[in-house]
C-alpha cells in the first residue's frame, strides 16, 4: 500500500503511528507533498527523516514537521527561521518548543505568529501580559483565550475597546461569573 498509485491511500499508510520507520523513510521521498506532510507529522518518524523535511521545498510538508511531538531543538531552531509565517505559527504553538524561541516569537513582527504563541500551553505569565497590551486585537483575544490566562489578565482584557476581545474573555471557560455580566 506504501506504492499504491493513489496518494490517498498513501497518506493514509504514511499517518499510521505503528507503520515501520523503513517504510516512512520511503514514503518521505514521495513526490505528493501530502504524503510527505502526513509523514512528517507521524509520532514514529525518526530525527534524521525530520531534519530532511524540516528543509522540504513545500511550506505545508515543513509545518508537519514543527507539529510532531519529536520534532528537536535543533530542528526547531531551523524552522523558527522559516520565510513562510505558517511554518513559525506551528512552531510556536509546539508544546516542546523551547523557551528561548517562545520568547522570540512573542515579538514577532506577523501578529499571526503572536497570536500562535497564546496557544502554547508552556507560555509564561509575564509573555501572557505583554500580549495582552498588544496592538493587535487578535492577540488580545488569543490571550484571553490560553487555558492558563490569569484572573487579572481576563479582568483587563474585559475591558478591552475591541468587541472581538470582550468576546473572547466572555467564552473562555476561565472567565470568572462577574466578567459575563
Amino acid at each position: 500500500l506504501a506504492k499504491d498509485e493513489n496518494s490517498y491511500v498513501r497518506q493514509s499508510v504514511a499517518e499510521n503511528p505503528n507503520l515501520p520507520r523503513e517504510i516512512l523513510e520511503v514514503l518521505a521521498k514521495d513526490k505528493n507533498l501530502y504524503v510527505r506532510a502526513f509523514v512528517a507529522r507521524n509520532p514514529n518518524i525518526s530525527k534524521e527523516i525530520l531534519e530532511i523535511l524540516a528543509k522540504d521545498k513545500d511550506y505545508f510538508v515543513r509545518a508537519s514537521v514543527a507539529r510532531n511531538p519529536n520534532t528537536s531543538k535543533k530542528i526547531f531552531e531551523i524552522l523558527a527561521k522559516d520565510e513562510h509565517y505558517y511554518v513559525r505559527a506551528f512552531v510556536a504553538e509546539n508544546p516542546n518548543l523551547p523557551k528561548k524561541i517562545l520568547e522570540i516569537f512573542a515579538k514577532d513582527e506577523k501578529s499571526w505568529i503572536r497570536a500562535s504563541v497564546t496557544g502554547n500551553p508552556n507560555i509564561s505569565k509575564e509573555i501572557l501580559e505583554v500580549l495582552a497590551n498588544d496592538k493587535d486585537p487578535f492577540v488580545r483575544a488569543s490571550v484571553a483565550e490560553n487555558i492558563n490566562v490569569s484572573k487579572e489578565i481576563l479582568e483587563f482584557l474585559a475591558k478591552d475597546k475591541d468587541y472581538h476581545v470582550r468576546e473572547s474573555v466572555a467564552k473562555t471557560p476561565n472567565a470568572f461569573a462577574e466578567f459575563r455580566k
